[in-house]
């Protein structure tokens, strides 16, 4: 019998190299902002205006920033390489658990940006934090399907 594989996670996979790609760019032009955000809180004039306090509040402040570009960009880079990984084993059962795992990795890092991101703006985004996580769970479903045919 000929095996079918999961056209699932076929689909999940091409939708994660995409939404990877678009993740790089963005995290391109987030890094942009941080740095010049950066540069202004650092500059001698801005940090004569604040107390020590306020300070180090900035410092934080972009110290959280910086970690969020780094997990945007380490993101796209997982949610790429999870894409590129599903779609050339979409009809490999052998390699379901290993493209399951990649999945609760991108899981994983969609719920960590999620956090970061509520913790920096101080509001929850339902819809963000959903979405975010329909791609990684359909794609582990579409592993659940493969590794069926096992």
């Amino acid at each position: 019998m000929e095996q079918k594989g999961s056209m699932l996670l076929k689909v999940m996979s091409i939708i994660m190299m995409v939404g990877g790609i678009i993740g790089a760019v963005g995290s391109f032009f987030f890094a942009l902002a941080a740095g010049v955000l950066q540069v202004g809180v650092s500059s001698e004039e801005v940090q004569s205006q604040l107390t020590t306090q306020q300070s180090g509040q900035a410092g934080v402040v972009m110290g959280l920033l910086w970690f969020g570009v780094v997990v945007l960009i380490a993101g796209s880079v997982i949610e790429i390489i999870a894409g590129v990984k599903g779609k050339n084993n979409w009809n490999n059962p052998a390699m379901a658990k290993t493209l399951m795992i990649w999945g609760i990795i991108c899981a994983a890092v969609s719920t960590l940006g999620t956090i970061l991101f509520s913790a920096g703006s101080g509001s929850f985004q339902a819809l963000s934090a959903v979405t975010g996580l329909v791609v990684p769970v359909l794609y582990i479903i579409g592993t659940v399907q493969l590794k069926s045919q096992a």
